[in-house]
């Protein structure tokens, strides 16, 4: 199986969000490889599930202090964007990604529980199904195919599915500023005890690295990687989703 993989390069908040959706739409169309698409921030931002509550955010201190809320095409909750790694995963539902969402949180933490430990970080995957914390923040709360380190989870992820394929997004926060969470989401302190960021919990971490690591696992898992670059027809796609988008 053929992927294509778009490597990490920052871009504004709204945009990221809307890129993303374009991939999907051009790849469920069946107009572009299934496609990996590694991405950063050039803004600190807050991205809150498709279903999540608004009031779950403080929006009167992130007007005032400039930090956009978007809300995702994909389920989950709130994240706060500051220095991380998200990635995204767009595919038609075939071949080995045919099965159901939890078939195929299975395939991707198994890639990325690879690259980690290639990189060096023993992780483990949550198998549980259900979640029993209702936090309003997302790494507060821990469900199936999730990955954890020193039971601190490292990435939150979450998809949308649509009958023709879906995507997936997730975040690996590199670290975690405590004190703006408390701020900008309506949750009690203890959710924010276990949330850290990798170089909080491993040190050293290398984008570049990480990412050459999951091109590697997914050549090992049998799938044939193209490293590509967001096509003209995506970026215009994206900003004309963006202009029909109302704010979160």
């Amino acid at each position: 199986m053929l992927i294509r993989f778009i490597e990490f390069e920052n871009y504004d908040p709204r945009l990221n969000m809307a890129i993303d959706e374009a991939i999907s739409i051009f790849v469920r169309k069946d107009e572009l490889l299934p496609t990996f698409r590694f991405y950063g921030w050039n803004k600190r931002a807050i991205t809150i599930g498709e279903f999540q509550n608004l009031e779950e955010i403080n929006h009167d201190f992130c007007i005032l202090h400039d930090i956009p809320v978007i809300r995702r095409p994909t389920g989950g909750k709130g994240i706060l964007h500051n220095e991380d790694v998200t990635y995204s995963f767009s595919c038609r539902r075939e071949e080995r990604f045919r099965g159901n969402l939890f078939q195929a949180y299975e395939i991707l933490s198994r890639i990325f529980a690879k690259a980690f430990y290639l990189t060096g970080i023993d992780v483990e995957i949550i198998r549980e199904k259900r979640s029993f914390n209702r936090s309003s923040v997302c790494f507060a709360r821990s469900s199936f195919g999730e990955i954890c380190f020193k039971n601190i989870k490292i990435i939150g992820s979450a998809q949308k599915r649509w009958t023709d394929g879906f995507l997936q997004q997730g975040t690996i926060p590199l670290t975690v500023d405590r004190e703006l969470l408390s701020k900008v989401f309506l949750c009690n302190s203890e959710d924010l005890n276990n949330i850290a960021g990798i170089k909080e919990l491993f040190g050293e971490f290398n984008i570049e690295i990480f990412q050459e690591n999951i091109k590697r696992v997914l050549k090992e898992e049998g799938f044939e990687v193209v490293v590509d670059c967001l096509q003209k027809k995506e970026l215009v796609l994206a900003e004309k989703l963006l202009q029909k988008k109302q704010p979160a």
